[in-house]
């Protein structure tokens, strides 16, 4: 029965904290996997999108007509949804196809259509729904990017960094592809490889979802909380052997 009970302390032991190979960032290891170099890919248009395009021009009266926009109050009057094929309207020009463009792409795209009605125009375009969401074990919220390229580990900054408890090992990002359907990645935050791979950088309209680890109950977080479950679990067993003695 003692030796019984020597098994318990030891299993309980081992099992009680987090390990700094799990909880460590940034490593070298052949345990970990190894993700292939990808470019950073930038973001293309998509169906639903709210794209603010501003006017530039001499003629003060002409980019007035422009930048009246799909509203008539605040920012959003130079605002401009795209449409489920893909097009946007602006005043006197319809259907200018944007889906699948890059912000410049679209820029090059819809300048050259106003320079028709305004010579001397110049054309900003951005992206309105320039957000991306945090789930789970590392805060909850939705974040503006602030510059196009912002890191995975700047957002987990951003959203107040992964709990102690989070998992580091499985990460899940959701991400619309080029054909509009919403795509599960899951990668390893731990790894070195990563920054060189597809998950390194956001884009717009991401969730980033960090489970809770797995087996929280042996991942305290102190040696007082180890303590206590061991202290716990020996009185509980003797409590039981004390009881099957009388």
């Amino acid at each position: 029965m003692m030796r019984f009970s020597i098994y318990i302390f030891l299993f309980l032991f081992l099992s009680s904290c987090g390990t700094n190979r799990y909880m460590r960032l940034l490593q070298e290891s052949d345990r970990l996997p190894q993700y292939a170099k990808a470019e950073m890919e930038r973001y293309k248009i998509q169906v639903d999108d709210e794209l603010l395009i501003k006017v530039l021009s001499m003629n003060d009266e002409a980019t007035a007509i422009f930048n009246g926009g799909a509203s008539t109050t605040g920012a959003a009057r130079n605002t401009y949804r795209v449409y489920t094929d893909g097009t946007i309207d602006l005043p006197f020009i319809s259907r200018i196809q944007v889906r699948g463009l890059t912000l410049a792409q679209a820029k090059e795209k819809i300048q050259a259509e106003v320079k028709k009605f305004i010579v001397d125009a110049e054309v900003v375009v951005a992206l309105a729904n320039n957000y991306f969401y945090v789930l789970g074990d590392a805060g909850k919220g939705s974040f503006l990017l602030y510059k196009e390229k912002i890191t995975i580990f700047q957002a987990m900054a951003m959203s107040g960094g992964i709990d102690r408890l989070g998992n580091r090992k499985n990460i899940y990002l959701l991400r619309k592809g080029a054909n509009g359907k919403t795509q599960i990645k899951e990668f390893d935050l731990r790894t070195t490889t990563i920054i060189d791979s597809e998950f390194y950088y956001i884009q717009p309209n991401d969730i980033v979802y960090v489970p809770p680890a797995g087996e929280r109950f042996f991942r305290m977080d102190s040696f007082g909380s180890v303590l206590g479950v061991i202290s716990t679990s020996f009185s509980f067993f003797f409590l039981i052997y004390g009881i099957t003695k009388l």
